[in-house]
Protein backbone atom coordinates (compact mmCIF):
# COMPACT_ATOMS: atom_id res chain seq x y z
CA UNK A 1 0.00 0.00 0.00
CA UNK A 2 1.35 3.63 -0.26
CA UNK A 3 1.32 6.22 1.85
CA UNK A 4 -1.60 7.28 0.46
CA UNK A 5 -4.01 4.70 0.57
CA UNK A 6 -2.87 4.25 4.10
CA UNK A 7 -3.67 7.79 4.55
CA UNK A 8 -6.86 7.28 3.49
CA UNK A 9 -7.86 4.21 5.47
CA UNK A 10 -6.78 5.31 8.54
CA UNK A 11 -9.02 8.25 8.11
CA UNK A 12 -11.88 6.08 7.10
CA UNK A 13 -11.37 4.15 10.55
CA UNK A 14 -11.26 7.25 12.62
CA UNK A 15 -7.21 7.08 13.63
CA UNK A 16 -6.29 10.50 11.47
CA UNK A 17 -7.58 13.80 12.11
CA UNK A 18 -5.94 15.56 9.02
CA UNK A 19 -8.58 16.94 6.40
CA UNK A 20 -6.10 17.22 3.74
CA UNK A 21 -6.14 13.77 2.28
CA UNK A 22 -9.76 14.75 1.42
CA UNK A 23 -8.27 16.87 -0.89
CA UNK A 24 -5.73 14.63 -1.83
CA UNK A 25 -8.54 11.91 -2.89
CA UNK A 26 -10.65 14.72 -4.81
CA UNK A 27 -7.75 15.35 -7.02
CA UNK A 28 -6.72 11.45 -7.77
CA UNK A 29 -9.52 9.51 -8.99
CA UNK A 30 -7.68 6.14 -8.62
CA UNK A 31 -8.17 7.07 -4.97
CA UNK A 32 -11.32 8.47 -5.47
CA UNK A 33 -12.23 4.39 -6.45
CA UNK A 34 -10.03 2.95 -3.70
CA UNK A 35 -12.50 5.63 -1.39
CA UNK A 36 -15.90 4.19 -3.47
CA UNK A 37 -14.88 0.04 -2.82
CA UNK A 38 -13.16 1.01 0.32
CA UNK A 39 -17.00 2.34 1.76
CA UNK A 40 -18.44 -0.24 0.14
CA UNK A 41 -16.69 -3.08 2.15
CA UNK A 42 -17.34 -1.05 5.07
CA UNK A 43 -20.89 -1.19 4.90
CA UNK A 44 -21.13 -4.65 3.94
CA UNK A 45 -19.04 -5.94 6.92
CA UNK A 46 -21.13 -3.29 9.20
CA UNK A 47 -24.29 -4.99 7.51
CA UNK A 48 -25.42 -1.66 6.83
CA UNK A 49 -25.77 -1.94 3.23
CA UNK A 50 -28.80 -2.77 1.83
CA UNK A 51 -28.46 -2.90 -1.90
CA UNK A 52 -25.99 -4.85 -3.63
CA UNK A 53 -23.00 -2.57 -4.69
CA UNK A 54 -23.03 -1.87 -8.81
CA UNK A 55 -19.75 -3.59 -9.51
CA UNK A 56 -18.61 -3.60 -13.31
CA UNK A 57 -15.96 -6.61 -13.88
CA UNK A 58 -17.60 -7.61 -16.98
CA UNK A 59 -15.27 -4.75 -18.87
CA UNK A 60 -11.98 -6.01 -17.01
CA UNK A 61 -13.00 -9.36 -17.95
CA UNK A 62 -13.56 -8.60 -21.88
CA UNK A 63 -10.38 -6.69 -21.80
CA UNK A 64 -7.80 -9.26 -20.52
CA UNK A 65 -9.87 -12.11 -22.63
CA UNK A 66 -9.16 -9.85 -25.33
CA UNK A 67 -5.64 -9.85 -24.18
CA UNK A 68 -4.48 -13.47 -24.14
CA UNK A 69 -3.20 -14.89 -27.10
CA UNK A 70 -5.69 -17.19 -29.36
CA UNK A 71 -4.18 -21.04 -29.25
CA UNK A 72 -5.06 -22.77 -32.65
CA UNK A 73 -4.86 -26.87 -32.50
CA UNK A 74 -3.97 -28.49 -35.62
CA UNK A 75 -6.33 -29.57 -37.48
CA UNK A 76 -4.45 -33.30 -38.39
CA UNK A 77 -2.53 -35.07 -35.88
CA UNK A 78 0.48 -36.87 -37.20
CA UNK A 79 -1.23 -40.34 -37.15
CA UNK A 80 -3.52 -39.77 -39.50
CA UNK A 81 -1.05 -38.10 -41.87
CA UNK A 82 0.33 -41.80 -42.32
CA UNK A 83 -1.10 -44.02 -44.69
CA UNK A 84 -1.32 -46.97 -42.70
CA UNK A 85 -1.25 -46.26 -39.46
CA UNK A 86 -3.70 -43.64 -40.35
CA UNK A 87 -6.21 -46.71 -41.29
CA UNK A 88 -5.09 -48.68 -38.08
CA UNK A 89 -5.54 -46.40 -35.17
CA UNK A 90 -9.12 -45.92 -35.78
CA UNK A 91 -9.75 -49.67 -36.15
CA UNK A 92 -8.02 -50.17 -32.91
CA UNK A 93 -10.26 -47.65 -31.01
CA UNK A 94 -13.38 -49.41 -32.15
CA UNK A 95 -11.98 -53.04 -31.33
CA UNK A 96 -11.06 -51.79 -27.89
CA UNK A 97 -14.44 -50.52 -27.63
CA UNK A 98 -16.04 -53.38 -28.95
CA UNK A 99 -13.61 -55.46 -26.70
CA UNK A 100 -14.97 -53.42 -23.43
CA UNK A 101 -18.67 -54.03 -24.28
CA UNK A 102 -18.12 -57.25 -24.84
CA UNK A 103 -16.34 -58.05 -21.63
CA UNK A 104 -18.88 -55.85 -19.87
CA UNK A 105 -21.45 -58.09 -21.61
CA UNK A 106 -20.28 -61.54 -20.13
CA UNK A 107 -19.86 -60.36 -16.77
CA UNK A 108 -23.49 -59.48 -16.61
CA UNK A 109 -24.72 -62.72 -18.49
CA UNK A 110 -22.18 -64.75 -15.59
CA UNK A 111 -23.20 -62.95 -12.79
CA UNK A 112 -27.16 -63.04 -13.86
CA UNK A 113 -26.43 -66.48 -14.36
CA UNK A 114 -25.19 -67.11 -10.83
CA UNK A 115 -27.01 -65.24 -9.17
CA UNK A 116 -30.43 -67.16 -10.92
CA UNK A 117 -29.39 -70.83 -9.62
CA UNK A 118 -30.37 -72.49 -7.12
CA UNK A 119 -28.92 -72.71 -4.05
CA UNK A 120 -26.68 -76.58 -3.83
CA UNK A 121 -29.12 -79.25 -2.11
CA UNK A 122 -27.05 -80.73 1.06
CA UNK A 123 -26.98 -84.37 1.72
CA UNK A 124 -29.32 -84.34 4.43
CA UNK A 125 -32.20 -81.30 5.44
CA UNK A 126 -31.50 -79.80 8.29
CA UNK A 127 -34.41 -78.28 10.66
CA UNK A 128 -34.34 -74.58 11.76
CA UNK A 129 -32.74 -73.57 15.15
CA UNK A 130 -36.13 -72.28 16.43
CA UNK A 131 -39.61 -71.92 15.24
CA UNK A 132 -41.89 -68.83 15.12
CA UNK A 133 -42.80 -69.61 18.78
CA UNK A 134 -39.47 -69.96 19.85
CA UNK A 135 -39.17 -74.02 20.37
CA UNK A 136 -37.03 -76.45 18.76
CA UNK A 137 -37.75 -78.38 15.47
CA UNK A 138 -36.67 -82.09 15.37
CA UNK A 139 -34.28 -82.77 12.81
CA UNK A 140 -34.92 -84.93 10.03
CA UNK A 141 -32.50 -87.59 8.41
CA UNK A 142 -34.06 -87.73 5.10
CA UNK A 143 -31.76 -88.27 2.31
CA UNK A 144 -32.66 -85.85 -0.86
CA UNK A 145 -30.51 -87.40 -3.31
CA UNK A 146 -31.99 -90.92 -5.26
CA UNK A 147 -29.85 -93.43 -5.42
CA UNK A 148 -28.98 -95.86 -8.88
CA UNK A 149 -30.49 -99.07 -9.08
CA UNK A 150 -27.89 -101.04 -8.27
CA UNK A 151 -27.14 -99.47 -4.76
CA UNK A 152 -31.17 -99.48 -4.22
CA UNK A 153 -30.84 -103.79 -4.72
CA UNK A 154 -28.07 -103.33 -2.00
CA UNK A 155 -29.42 -101.37 0.29
CA UNK A 156 -32.61 -103.70 0.04
CA UNK A 157 -29.97 -106.99 0.70
CA UNK A 158 -28.12 -104.94 3.64
CA UNK A 159 -31.80 -104.08 5.33
CA UNK A 160 -33.35 -107.65 4.83
CA UNK A 161 -30.15 -108.72 6.63
CA UNK A 162 -30.03 -106.72 9.53
CA UNK A 163 -33.70 -107.38 9.67
CA UNK A 164 -33.28 -111.40 9.97
CA UNK A 165 -30.07 -110.36 12.86
CA UNK A 166 -32.60 -108.35 14.82
CA UNK A 167 -35.39 -111.35 14.70
CA UNK A 168 -32.87 -113.53 15.51
CA UNK A 169 -32.01 -111.81 18.43
CA UNK A 170 -35.08 -111.42 20.03
CA UNK A 171 -35.35 -114.97 19.40
CA UNK A 172 -32.27 -115.93 21.67
CA UNK A 173 -33.38 -112.86 24.02
CA UNK A 174 -36.66 -114.67 24.26
CA UNK A 175 -35.47 -118.16 24.62
CA UNK A 176 -32.96 -116.87 27.64
CA UNK A 177 -35.57 -115.67 29.60
CA UNK A 178 -37.66 -119.05 29.10
CA UNK A 179 -34.61 -120.90 30.13
CA UNK A 180 -34.03 -118.25 33.24
CA UNK A 181 -37.61 -118.73 34.38
CA UNK A 182 -37.03 -122.42 34.09
CA UNK A 183 -33.53 -122.50 36.54
CA UNK A 184 -35.62 -120.34 38.71
CA UNK A 185 -38.53 -122.70 38.94
CA UNK A 186 -35.95 -125.54 39.37
CA UNK A 187 -34.27 -123.67 41.96
CA UNK A 188 -37.74 -122.56 44.09
CA UNK A 189 -39.06 -126.38 44.07
CA UNK A 190 -36.22 -127.88 45.82
CA UNK A 191 -37.11 -125.20 48.84
CA UNK A 192 -40.21 -125.63 48.97
CA UNK A 193 -39.94 -129.39 49.38
CA UNK A 194 -40.35 -130.88 53.38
Amino acid sequence: MTQQQEKMSAFMDGELDDSSIIDTIKQDAELQAKWQRYHVMRGVMRKEMHVAPNLDIASSVAAALDAEPAIVAPKTSRWRSMPVLGNVVPFAKQSGQFAMAASVAVAVILGVQNFNQPAPTEPFMTAPTAGPQGGLSPVSLEQTRALPRNDMNEMLEKKRKINALIADHEQQLLLKQAQESEENENEVSPNERP
